[in-house]
């Protein structure tokens, strides 16, 4: 892990968190830290809805208000397309510019946070928490959508082949589809911890999208031709899984930061 932190810092391209307002994209030649997402898969309790979910984060954000939290962002995840081995039904996405942020922020929340943290415990049952570290190849317009659509895959490197190369195949393939019309965000998110002791990926493969319709032309270039460039860009890098898409819910937003 530390040999591929070391080769993604070398690489010039963007740092992202979600949407291209929360932190400044860069080029950087040095190894710098990245965004900190964290994932919880989580199931509803017994009688528990997503009416009462959305309850405790309007209490959440209010904690958060009160206590001036101003760089966290949060979306609730619903599964749209997936398979039949899906556990989930919903998860909390949630993200940091950097680690200092994160440790902030959550110490914070230990200490002040519990009683919110028990409400959200009364509401959902989360069989993992995980952290990533995202690595930016396209940032997306303006600030988060209220309602997004998020494509993840899981991506490993084929025998021989190396991070980099893989970032150059992404970073190609997002030139031709940003030449094709779609806009939306293309990210790398590395396992930091909390992974399942049997995941075997080199990466998550995070597509972001400002909505359905935007979704919908993006399947319309990669169905009326794309798949083809998508092969002959990734498959002899990468090989990756089918991919899940999910519903997003915009819970919480960062405050803006100036370019």
């Amino acid at each position: 892990m530390q040999k591929t932190f070391t080769l993604l810092g070398t690489a010039a391209v963007c740092a992202t968190l979600l949407w291209g307002n929360v932190v400044v994209a860069q080029q950087q030649a040095a190894p710098q830290p990245t965004p900190v997402l964290e994932i919880f898969d989580c199931k509803f309790k017994n009688n528990k809805t997503m009416k009462d979910l959305q309850a405790v984060t309007a209490r959440f954000n209010a904690w958060a208000d009160r206590n001036k939290v101003t760089d966290y962002i949060a979306f609730i995840a619903t599964p749209y397309l997936h398979g039949a081995d899906r556990t989930s039904e919903v998860l909390w996405i949630g993200g940091y510019p950097n680690g200092n942020a994160m440790g902030a922020g959550e110490s914070m929340f230990f200490k002040t946070g519990q009683d919110i943290n028990a409400q959200f415990d009364a509401v959902v049952d989360c069989s993992s928490h995980a952290q990533f570290a995202e690595f930016g190849i396209r940032a997306g317009e303006g600030g988060p959508p209220p309602n997004p659509i998020a494509v993840f895959r899981d991506c490993t490197m084929r025998d021989g082949r190396e991070v980099p190369e893989a970032i150059t195949a992404l970073q190609q393939w997002t030139q031709y589809l940003t030449g094709k019309g779609s806009t939306g965000l293309t990210a790398m998110l590395f396992g930091l911890a909390g992974l399942s002791g049997d995941a075997k990926y080199t990466f998550k493969y995070l597509e972001g999208f400002e909505n359905m319709d935007a979704y919908g032309k993006y399947t319309d270039i990669y169905t009326g031709g794309g798949f083809m460039r998508a092969d002959e860009l990734l498959d002899r890098v990468v090989t990756c899984n089918s991919p899940r898409v999910y519903a997003l819910e915009r819970v919480r937003a960062p405050a803006p930061q100036q370019q």
